[in-house]
């Protein structure tokens, strides 16, 4: 693997400097899971133990920050990314620690209607961070848009669009996303679970 590990780190470095952090968007569609949690680390983002991220991963709107592109990207330990994840880093994207996150997730921060007419006068300009406690589990082919929290040990069913943040110990499932039940976890419970890690 040392020598695969040094074409990926050559090749990434070759696209970062050709084209910033959208560069990098095309060696993290193939690069080998293993070494996508260094290569974000690498780039600026925060990222705790035994994180796995499963390729393809797109990064929309890194930093322009040459070298810290991904450093509004914190990222827990113990967590999993499935495949085809997407995370704008227009605002500040924080994931705790042991969060599963399925295949083809979209992860928000911003709202730009770009060159359109209606922007600003119909579709506000706008940005806010997104985070995800600790615990939580996100469904496949859920959308999460700017400024939401996902609650401790919450989960969202797969194919859900969330546009309110989801509170603690819940499980919400839908378009636009709505509470189903509560996952039966007191908050007592909740300390317990931390203190048994």
């Amino acid at each position: 693997m040392g020598l695969l590990s040094f074409f990926f780190q050559v090749l990434l470095k070759l696209f970062a400097a050709i084209y910033g952090a959208e560069g990098l968007n095309i060696p993290l569609m193939f690069v080998p899971t293993k070494l996508i949690a260094p290569t974000l680390h690498h780039y600026g983002a925060s990222i705790g133990q035994r994180v796995r991220f499963r390729s393809p991963l797109v990064i929309h709107n890194g930093d322009l920050e040459r070298g810290h592109y991904y450093k509004r990207l914190t990222v827990g330990d113990d967590c999993y990314f499935g495949r085809e994840l997407f995370l704008a880093l227009q605002a500040n994207i924080v994931i705790e620690d042991n969060v599963t996150i399925s295949h083809r997730v979209m992860i928000l921060t911003h709202t730009d209607a770009g060159t359109s007419p209606l922007k600003d006068k119909f579709i506000a300009t706008s940005q806010a961070p997104v985070i995800i406690r600790r615990g939580a589990y996100i469904g496949a082919n859920v959308t999460i848009l700017e400024g939401i929290e996902i609650g401790e040990l919450s989960i969202v069913g797969a194919g859900a669009v969330v546009t309110r943040s989801v509170p603690p110990s819940t499980v919400v499932a839908g378009v636009p996303a709505r509470i189903i039940k509560s996952v039966g976890i007191e908050q007592g419970e909740i300390r317990r679970l931390r203190a048994s890690k």
